[in-house]
């Protein structure tokens, strides 16, 4: 029997890992304005790395799945996250 693949590449493209969103999403909001975008870049790469990946299609997906509490500890999560790569990537530049 043959089967003929389809190309998966098209079936990935809207999922994501949910964690990009709120990282770029609180870096925007809490992060000084005179950090350089590469450092901004560096700071949302380290932060991503000590996070686990929760990869979703649709980030109503998270609201309508998770709740309040989970939530919250992925936002606290990700704060301390950026603090820590902001504090790393910071002292390598100095």
């Amino acid at each position: 029997m043959f089967v003929r693949y389809r190309n998966l590449k098209d079936d990935a493209e809207p999922i994501h890992n949910y964690y990009e969103t709120l990282v770029f999403e609180m870096i925007r909001e809490n992060t000084a304005d005179n950090i350089d975008s590469n450092t901004l870049t560096d700071i949302a790469c380290i932060a991503l790395n000590k996070l686990p990946a929760k990869y979703i299609r649709h980030n109503v997906d998270m609201a309508f799945f998770s709740s309040t509490e989970e939530t919250l500890k992925m936002r606290e999560s990700v704060r301390n996250a950026i603090q820590e790569a902001q504090t790393f990537v910071l002292a390598q530049e100095n």
